[in-house]
């Protein structure tokens, strides 16, 4: 669909899911991409809160006007399988004396350089958070072992992404 798109009408960007609980877009998306010259702005980088640690299986949502009741990964169960992924992160964050949720955008921040996320918060304080995330620098060591890392964990409650 990309491809086809940019060939009636040359792309500046494309937006599309992406965290490190949502990377079906590594194999062919940013790939493509980063070959044409196209931005990738991923929404939810921050996986509707889970990868921030302030999430957890007694945090309740509002009943009426919250998308998160919805968010496969936000169940209970997904939370709590999804645990190793927010103990890593909380692991390298204590290191840095930064967030979790920082460490995980800084992680997308490092990996491409054609992708720029937009968190988004109805807290002025998360959104001052997310943005100093362009901040923490993680080494190339740090990005190879937490990349490794997260390699080795699985996934719960995946969403998909659009193609």
């Amino acid at each position: 669909m990309i491809s086809r798109a940019h060939r009636v009408t040359p792309l500046t960007a494309i937006q599309n899911i992406y965290s490190m609980v949502e990377r079906d877009s590594e194999s062919r998306v940013i790939p493509y991409c980063l070959e044409n010259n196209i931005g990738m702005v991923p929404f939810s980088p921050i996986a509707s809160g889970l990868l921030s640690g302030k999430i957890t299986t007694e945090t309740k949502f509002e009943k009426n006007d919250d998308v998160r009741n919805w968010v496969p990964q936000l169940s209970k169960a997904n939370i709590a399988g999804n645990q190793p992924i927010i103990d890593l992160l909380k692991e390298y964050a204590d290191k840095k004396n930064v967030t979790s949720a920082q460490i995980s955008l800084a992680w997308m921040l490092h990996k491409y350089p054609n992708v720029v996320p937009i968190p988004g918060s109805k807290n002025k304080e998360r959104i001052i958070e997310n943005l100093d995330a362009s901040n923490v620098e993680l080494t190339d060591t740090e990005f190879t072992s937490l990349e490794s890392a997260l390699n080795k964990c699985r996934v719960y409650g995946h969403r998909g992404f659009s193609r």
